[in-house]
């Protein structure tokens, strides 16, 4: 019986290594996960100092043998949002709900710690000693992160991939929301779509409702399409109140030619929104 016991303590030994080392070998052998119908590439910028800026591209269903231009969806903080937003855009497209379109992710590859703080550095057009003192490392840099926008990222974009560029979109939340509320009122011209999810306009003293009011002052249209939105459940006090201003005046103004589609999403934090507004960003500017 002895005999029996340690050669079955034995059998079982010899069968819990192998299935060990089956589980190591198969491990191993695990591949990363991709999305379909995506490539990428890098761009080290000359106007922001160091940077080498990670581009992620999501091309539609179709587009290699295609002979039409697409319309084009740059999507800020891509370290996140660019996954999300590639397939929320292809279940739409699938379901002919929106145009097809390319989707450009713009990332930084380098762990979440340095896009919380390199996105404070790009998104932000000025420095915020009132609100956000000590938050962030570096801020003030949108203006150079819009000079790699427009002069690197574009004509890279441009060149390689099947792109209508009149038909261009920008799309952000929180401090993304606050760069595209700022280049909708200083450099309006660089996108004909706006989708802008939970601004944080109180940024320096709600600057930015003031650069509103300057452009009000010189021009009386603004011919693009600007989809603004947040949750209900999000901060009153960094994003809700100057949000709430900025669309009032604006649906004051009555710019000639703006499409402008002010939204409220009931229950939604400053995160949980994102989906949600998201989707129906998309479905607002690249309306079939």
């Amino acid at each position: 019986m002895k005999t029996f016991y340690i050669v079955s303590v034995f059998v079982v030994f010899l069968l819990l290594s192998s299935y060990g080392l089956h589980a190591q070998a198969t491990q191993s052998q695990l591949k990363p996960v991709c999305l379909d119908n995506t490539e990428q590439f890098s761009i080290t910028s000359k106007y922001v100092a160091g940077e080498n800026y990670i581009v992620q591209v999501g091309l539609p269903i179709g587009y290699a043998p295609s002979k039409k231009s697409y319309p084009v969806l740059y999507v800020l903080d891509g370290d996140k949002s660019f996954g999300m937003t590639k397939e929320i855009a292809d279940w739409l497209m699938w379901s002919k709900e929106i145009k097809d379109i390319i989707v450009v992710g713009i990332s930084y590859g380098q762990g979440m710690d340095a896009w919380w703080q390199k996105r404070a550095r790009d998104y932000s057009h000025c420095d915020d000693t009132i609100n956000f003192k000590g938050w962030f490392k570096q801020t003030g840099g949108a203006e150079n992160f819009l000079k790699f926008v427009k002069n690197e990222l574009f004509p890279v974009i441009n060149k390689n991939y099947k792109t209508n560029q009149d038909s261009t979109a920008i799309m952000g939340i929180s401090l993304g929301g606050m760069l595209n509320t700022y280049v909708l009122f200083t450099q309006p011209d660089l996108f004909k779509g706006y989708i802008i999810i939970a601004p944080c306009l109180v940024w320096n003293n709600e600057s930015i409702l003031k650069m509103e009011v300057e452009y009000f002052s010189n021009h009386k249209d603004l011919n693009k399409l600007v989809y603004m939105t947040y949750g209900s459940l999000d901060s009153k006090e960094i994003i809700i109140n100057s949000t709430n201003e900025l669309v009032q005046t604006i649906q004051k103004r009555n710019y000639e030619g703006l499409k402008f589609t002010p939204r409220i999403f009931e229950g939604e934090t400053h995160i949980s929104v994102f989906s949600t507004a998201l989707t129906n960003g998309l479905k607002t500017i690249f309306k079939r």
